[in-house]
């Protein structure tokens, strides 16, 4: 596949799904999560807490693996991405507006733990007032597609 139509495939992948499994690691040991995101481009913003366990593992090594994919019944129906990057977190939800509106609009369900936390109760405005906003910004990316041959892989390098 030629570069500009794998790039348009990804990211048509990536704007028509919700959730990544992020990998991270941490004292030796592995972890993956499942994440909501939203994508600016090729970059994939999430909500966490720092605390959470991927959150310290991030803290401690900034190098993750995700991908982003469906339940198939198939093989041959398989298609997916496989990633490998780099994740920095930027801040709270008041700090970035921009990421807030693009949840929003992607996630509208989350509009009042964004923008009126309180209103889902004190206990959960406790827990918003501490997430925060990750980006994960890929260097690799492949996509698989099984429809094309079993294992088919195109892989999109990014500086």
């Amino acid at each position: 596949m030629e570069e500009k139509e794998l790039k348009e495939t990804i990211l048509e992948y990536v704007e028509t799904h919700n959730s990544m499994s992020l990998a991270t690691e941490g004292d030796g040991l592995p972890h993956a999560a499942t994440l909501f995101y939203v994508n600016i481009g090729f970059q994939l913003y999430f909500v966490s807490s720092p605390l959470s366990r991927h959150g310290e593992n991030i803290a401690r090594n900034a190098s993750v693996s995700a991908t982003i994919s469906e339940d198939y019944s198939g093989w041959s129906d398989i298609k997916g991405i496989q990633m490998e990057g780099r994740v920095e977190k930027v801040g709270s939800i008041m700090e970035n507006g921009r990421i807030v509106k693009a949840y929003v609009k992607k996630f509208p369900d989350v509009a009042d733990f964004f923008l009126s936390p309180r209103k889902l109760g004190q206990a959960i405005a406790n827990k918003v007032a501490k997430v925060r906003f990750y980006k994960f910004v890929p260097t690799r990316i492949r996509f698989i597609n099984n429809a094309l041959d079993f294992g088919h892989r195109d892989e999109l390098i990014l500086s």
